[in-house]
């Protein structure tokens, strides 16, 4: 605009020169004034041109502190991303580090686990059998007992009879009869007494029965204690993983305090929630592991494929036995 107005300015002296030399003097005042208004309007252009430029000028420098101010307020959020980041790396590396001390201490729980229902298991059998060895302790003195009862009226019962014979060998010279009738005596007492034989006979097979049945239905009763010892202890230990995980939970929600990060630990927790299921039912946790392909399933699932002829592992088709179905406590 200032060159332009120096344009008109220049154009204008050019057209007034011109203006002088080419028109006469009667027009020339006329002219002159002509000039000096097209000076002025020129030199009011050149004013307003003057003025936009140092508007322009004042724009330029406030956006030059505009820019100034932005690119420092840059450097900030970069640097602060920078922290958030190198934040990040320390979470992530003390996440993994608290990871393999979990899985460690799960290790050594497991085998602990693992020995204590060992110790369990040895010390009920042995007193199964410390049970079983008292129970045929007590039988045999039962029956010896019965026994010896029974000898001891056998021999009441001799006695009386050697009795009876003398009596009647003392007057079998004088009384016939009475020595036929006493025949008839010692007929019916040896029938009573192998009537009674056969009665001892049949109460000592319904005593061993009874003593059977009770044998059984301890031996039952003791597994059943077994396995409440051991849904017990599951239990306890699910508890325990829950708490163990809850204050993960709030550590974690207490380090990090965006939003962003703590999405995506829950992200997380669901897909390891995900991954600890049962790959079969998708409902219950994984409970057992299968040790031949080391495969883990819920116990119901597994329960339902050992049951069936062929014994084969969902996850890869390995065939195994019950005795491969190991307990896991995750």
């Amino acid at each position: 605009d200032v060159l332009a107005a120096r344009d008109l300015e220049y154009k204008a002296w050019a057209h007034v020169h011109s203006l002088k030399s080419s028109l006469d003097e009667q027009s020339l005042e006329l002219r002159v004034k002509t000039a000096i208004e097209a000076e002025a309007i020129s030199q009011q252009r050149l004013a307003a041109a003057e003025a936009e430029i140092a508007d322009m000028r004042q724009k330029l420098e406030a956006f030059k502190r505009d820019m100034v101010s932005l690119s420092d307020a840059l450097k900030s959020k970069n640097e602060e991303i920078e922290a958030y980041l190198s934040e990040i790396e320390t979470i992530g590396q003390s996440y993994d580090d608290m990871q393999t001390q979990n899985q460690q201490l799960l290790q050594q729980i497991t085998e602990r686990d693992d020995y204590n229902i060992k110790l369990v298991l040895e010390g009920v059998r042995a007193r199964q059998l410390q049970d079983a060895l008292l129970m045929d302790k007590h039988m045999m003195e039962s029956e010896i007992q019965q026994a010896n009862a029974s000898l001891n009226f056998f021999d009441m019962k001799a006695a009386r009879i050697e009795n009876q014979l003398r009596f009647c060998l003392d007057q079998a010279q004088r009384l016939a009869e009475d020595r036929s009738q006493n025949s008839a005596n010692l007929e019916n007492t040896q029938k009573r007494l192998s009537d009674v034989r056969k009665s001892s006979v049949q109460v000592r097979g319904s005593l061993e029965e009874s003593q059977s049945k009770v044998y059984k239905s301890r031996l039952t009763l003791m597994e059943l204690q077994i396995e409440l010892v051991k849904e017990r202890f599951a239990k306890k230990r699910l508890e325990e993983d829950l708490e163990m995980g809850r204050r993960k939970v709030l550590r974690l929600q207490a380090q990090t305090e965006g939003s962003s990060i703590i999405e995506e630990l829950q992200q997380e927790l669901r897909e390891y929630r995900e991954i600890l299921k049962c790959s079969i039912c998708l409902e219950r946790p994984k409970e057992v592991v299968i040790t031949k392909c080391y495969h883990l399933f819920c116990n119901p699932c597994v329960q339902k494929v050992t049951e069936s002829r062929h014994r084969k592992c969902p996850g890869c088709a390995a065939s195994f036995s019950p005795n491969d179905v190991k307990p896991v406590y995750i």
